[in-house]
């Protein structure tokens, strides 16, 4: 199958995905906020940050592990590929067991480590329990996941991720429902999803990777320190993500209230979805740009890198320009009872950094890719410890509070994806012209300007606030979008292909 028609199944599989969940969490979040109250609720995201963090430890290893497994197949190198894939696997199963220790002890006395109020504390401590069990289950997921990366079949990950997430909404909404309502569940819940994906993982490697045989004959601690060699820098590179943006709800427990942990929580939960969306579409792209680089195509892979761009920044900067605008409107529908001028300003807040990542996100995959990941690693490292540190000093010293940990994070990272990042890809990684991909970012900032002052032009005329109101805008916000991206975004050229194949499908609609 060509690359241009198994992109776009890819493509088509990862949007129904998103909408899928966004469907879900549209109205499972505000369910279980009901049932459960605000500051539960933030204990879900703040057990998952943990996760995250935990996450780091691992992160040497099966961030480049894909990268590895799938340059040894396409160089026909069978042997070099077992020997990675069932080094990693075992090396994988042996982190689980070391985790165990820690994460139990953790558990055990966690209301000694964060604020939970006395009649949670239960709740809290096997919610955390279930969740690290998740993480366990995804440590283990991650080598098997492989399988569908190396053969280009995201599609086939999409297709589980929609069953998956359905499936989660029911079994929740049966628990809450006819059951005391428990934070618990969600743990519990997610522990089964993730199983039933590991599965269906397993079978995916036996079909699309049937030269890969599980066997610790293939394993040599000498493929496991080469993969962490290159993987070091990823793991410091997601200690300074962690830093910068991921200890915003633990500082609110610590240092404001479990109160104002969930309000930052509400503001995150749907630019988080949007996030997980493009670092999903990105990965789409990841696949093919591999075996470009594995082949030394490197014209192709600027060229798919550069596409790459312009597609995820068309899907970041229309629904995160929607709840810049009718941020406030969509609130005072989706959960009414919430402090909505805060949660509305959080969510600009946030949005901002989110708008800037949708057009770097693919980036990010050629430091992977070409194994040049140390400067970046570095540079984000740094940020993450000034923007802790000064997100510390206004909190003690200033009035500021939540709006200080969820501004800081943001107009750092930003500063540093639109002045570093572009450059180092580009001269470090491709060895080309520094400037090369500032044109797409200028026309991506022109198209965000344009758009979200249409939209705010539209606002002006909207006063109803209900469902009918939300999906109306939320429509014109598609229709407008896809006019400013398709006008200022794309080329001349790439209009009038894009004309040319929409042309082709209307011709045999006709037939």
């Amino acid at each position: 199958m060509g690359n241009g028609k198994r992109l776009a199944i890819n493509m088509v599989a990862t949007i129904v995905a998103f909408v899928v969940n966004m469907g879900i969490s549209f109205f499972l979040s505000p369910y279980v906020i009901e049932h459960v109250g605000v500051d539960a609720y933030g204990f879900v995201s703040l057990a998952n940050n943990f996760v995250n963090y935990a996450s780091i430890i691992t992160l040497a290893l099966n961030s480049m592990a894909g990268r590895f497994i799938t340059i040894a197949i396409h160089k026909g190198n069978k042997e070099e590929a077992n020997k990675y894939f069932n080094s990693v696997l075992l090396a994988n199963i042996i982190i689980c067991f070391v985790l165990l220790i820690p994460a139990v002890i953790m558990i055990i006395f966690l209301e000694k480590i964060i604020n939970i109020p006395l009649d949670l504390t239960l709740d809290t401590k096997i919610l955390f329990g279930f969740v690290f069990l998740n993480f366990a289950l995804g440590i283990i997921n991650t080598t098997y996941s492989i399988a569908t990366f190396v053969r280009n079949r995201l599609d086939l990950n999409s297709k589980r991720n929609i069953e998956s997430y359905i499936m989660k909404a029911v079994i929740l909404f049966v628990l809450f429902t006819f059951c005391t309502p428990k934070i618990a569940y969600i743990g519990i819940v997610s522990c089964i999803i993730s199983l039933y994906i590991v599965l269906w993982n397993i079978k995916y490697t036996k079909q699309l990777l049937p030269e890969i045989e599980i066997n610790k004959k293939f394993f040599e601690v000498k493929k496991i320190m080469e993969i962490i060699k290159s993987g070091i820098w990823n793991t410091i590179t997601r200690l300074g993500q962690v830093l910068a943006d991921g200890l915003d709800l633990l500082i609110c427990n610590l240092f404001i209230d479990s109160v104002a942990m969930g309000q930052l929580s509400i503001a995150k939960t749907l630019s988080g979805v949007i996030s997980n969306l493009l670092s999903t579409i990105a990965a789409i792209f990841q696949p093919q740009l591999t075996i470009y680089y594995a082949k030394n195509e490197i014209d192709n892979l600027i060229s798919e890198l550069k596409k790459a761009m312009k597609i995820t920044g068309a899907f970041a900067n229309i629904p995160l320009s929607y709840l810049i605008v009718f941020g406030s409107l969509f609130y005072s529908v989706w959960v009414p009872n919430q402090d909505i001028q805060l949660i509305t300003i959080l969510t600009i807040l946030t949005v901002q950094g989110e708008i800037i990542v949708g057009i770097i996100t693919p980036m990010y995959s050629i430091y992977t890719i070409t194994n040049k990941i140390k400067v970046d690693a570095i540079i984000r490292l740094i940020t993450g410890f000034v923007v802790v540190g000064v997100v510390f000093v206004f909190v003690k010293t200033t009035n500021l509070g939540i709006y200080a940990v969820a501004a800081t994070s943001i107009i750092l990272s930003s500063i540093v994806n639109v002045t570093f990042v572009p450059i180092y890809v580009s001269k470090k990684c491709l060895n080309i012209k520094w400037n090369t991909f500032y044109p797409i970012i200028l026309r991506y900032i022109a198209t965000n300007l344009i758009l979200i002052a249409v939209l705010f032009g539209i606002r002006y005329f909207i006063h109803v606030e209900n469902w009918i109101t939300v999906f109306g805008t939320a429509f014109i916000t598609g229709i407008v979008g896809l006019i400013c991206n398709y006008l200022v975004l794309f080329s001349n050229k790439e209009k009038k292909d894009l004309m040319h194949n929409l042309l082709k499908i209307l011709k045999r609609g006709e037939k």
